[in-house]
């Protein structure tokens, strides 16, 4: 899989100077790097759909076509929903409609906005900025259609699962503000692509990295499913350099959320493996983790890849249960040679707590669909 920075090089839309301060634009407030890129006035909207739609095999939708959709279209769903899941209903083809959408390989996002609408749809990748700049101007006229009652659906069954799968709009934060608030001594940020910044030492972006008490507490306000996956990611961040998480939903693992010097959510969420592909994820079973070198294989270097250059020597790969069937793995780069066995203990209990999270969530939906 082809990275987003590396398809925009390649094309020639931005240098290597662009790409980096994307990249650190990315590890200091977060968000897409090609919402960065459009912030910081390096890359045209039309330059980052087509390098979008290369790296997603997904036709792209421009702003100017979003914001000329009728108001019927654009309002088929409710904009909390748009807004949330970044999408926006724009053409009607004999019964398709076309939907701009910032993840368009999601299946539980894909899922979500089918149940509403009723309908086949054809996703398109649109940017975060042509999405919302389109639903600025909608009046919200319309009332949210009726969800079915998940009060009849068996706690941990794949539906409920499914149901709690809505992710939260990215925020992408005051860049410069950001960025000149931090010492202008601090080396370059890591960027993981060859020939750019080496990455930090590991305890340079330390502010929001979690102890074990603080993840506890924190878990106890998660209001969301996305809550739940960024504190387990803050968690491991204090043990892993580099970490992401993969979601396993609807037959496929799909990329979710990362954390770490150069980790790129573009390419991350890019990311779609069926579960039934042979990996050492599939090898994975309750109660089990992994810690070493991962074997060759078409999926594992995958796997390897997403973390960039350097690539990790050795990695960590914990699931995250939810009535003993794999809703997640935490994937992370090990610094040094080895995970201490105490650290590891500290990641093995911090994705049971986040399992634990997931389960009271899909309680308070039943409590307050019943």
């Amino acid at each position: 899989m082809k990275r987003l920075g590396e398809i925009l090089l390649d094309r020639g839309a931005i240098g290597v100077t662009e790409l980096h301060t994307g990249l650190e634009a990315c590890h200091y407030s977060g968000g897409r790097l090609g919402t960065q890129l459009l912030k910081f006035g390096f890359v045209d909207e039309h330059a980052l759909l087509e390098a979008l739609s290369e790296q997603l095999n997904v036709p792209p939708v421009s702003s100017s076509i979003l914001k000329r959709a009728p108001d019927g279209l654009r309002r088929m769903l409710p904009l909390d929903v748009c807004r949330r899941l970044q999408v926006l209903v724009f053409e009607r083809i004999e019964g398709c409609l076309g939907i701009a959408m910032t993840n368009p390989r999601s299946p539980s996002i894909i899922e979500e906005v089918v149940s509403y609408l009723g309908l086949d749809i054809k996703p398109h990748v649109a940017t975060e900025v042509g999405i919302l700049s389109a639903l600025a101007d909608v009046r919200e006229e319309v009332a949210e259609p009726e969800v079915p009652n998940s009060s009849t659906v068996p706690v941990g069954q794949p539906d409920e699962w499914q149901r709690l799968w809505t992710p939260s709009a990215l925020q992408g934060g005051d860049l410069l503000r950001t960025l000149r608030s931090r010492n202008d001594d601090h080396p370059a940020m890591a960027a993981t692509f060859p020939g750019l910044a080496p990455i930090p030492d590991a305890g340079t972006v330390t502010a929001t990295i979690l102890d074990g008490d603080a993840f506890s507490a924190q878990l106890k306000t998660a209001e969301h499913r996305d809550d739940v996956g960024d504190l387990l990611l803050r968690r491991a961040a204090g043990i892993l350099s580099r970490c992401y998480v993969l979601a396993v939903h609807s037959g496929k693992m799909a990329g979710w959320l990362a954390r770490g010097p150069g980790m790129v959510v573009d390419d991350i969420q890019a990311l779609t493996i069926p579960v039934d592909e042979p990996s050492i994820l599939s090898r994975i079973s309750e109660d089990e983790s992994f810690c070493g070198q991962f074997p060759a294989g078409e999926v594992n270097d995958l796997l390897i890849q997403l973390f960039g250059e350097p690539a990790p020597v050795e990695v960590a790969v914990l699931p995250v249960f939810v009535k003993k069937r794999v809703v997640a793995f935490l994937i992370g780069d090990i610094p040094g040679s080895h995970v201490p066995e105490e650290a590891r203990n500290q990641l093995l209990v911090a994705v049971k707590k986040a399992g634990v999270a997931f389960e009271i969530l899909i309680m308070k939906k039943k409590i307050l669909a019943s």
